[in-house]
């Protein structure tokens, strides 16, 4: 997996119910190093930060916390080691009161949702 700079928001989505969607995209397979678990976790992190702080709360004024999704978008299905790591991702991020999903890329192209 190719995750990039931790203090970059890849991507915002408004939908038009409301709700808001931070991506976090990633290209290739990811290599279960600590580096890239470290890197990935500190990406998080920071988005957790952006949603709650008074940025987003003045440029989303009518967006609840619930209505928030970090979203981890992948290439390829992801390991066995990247599964366990996102199910505590999820744990730590519904924390906040905020949700979180993982979705890859499946052979033929379909986007699937990884239930973590």
């Amino acid at each position: 997996m190719a995750v990039y700079d931790a203090n970059n928001l890849d991507i915002e989505a408004v939908k038009k119910d409301g709700s808001v969607e931070l991506y976090i995209i990633s290209s290739g397979n990811f290599d279960d190093s600590v580096e890239q678990q470290t890197l990935l976790m500190d990406k998080v992190q920071n988005y957790i930060g952006y949603v709650l702080s008074d940025e987003f709360k003045s440029t989303h004024t009518d967006c609840l916390k619930e209505k928030v999704w970090i979203v981890l978008s992948l290439d390829k299905k992801p390991s066995t080691l990247l599964v366990e790591l996102c199910r505590r991702i999820s744990s730590w991020v519904n924390s906040y009161g905020i949700n979180y999903r993982v979705e890859y890329k499946t052979l033929f192209g379909q986007t699937r949702n990884l239930i973590v």
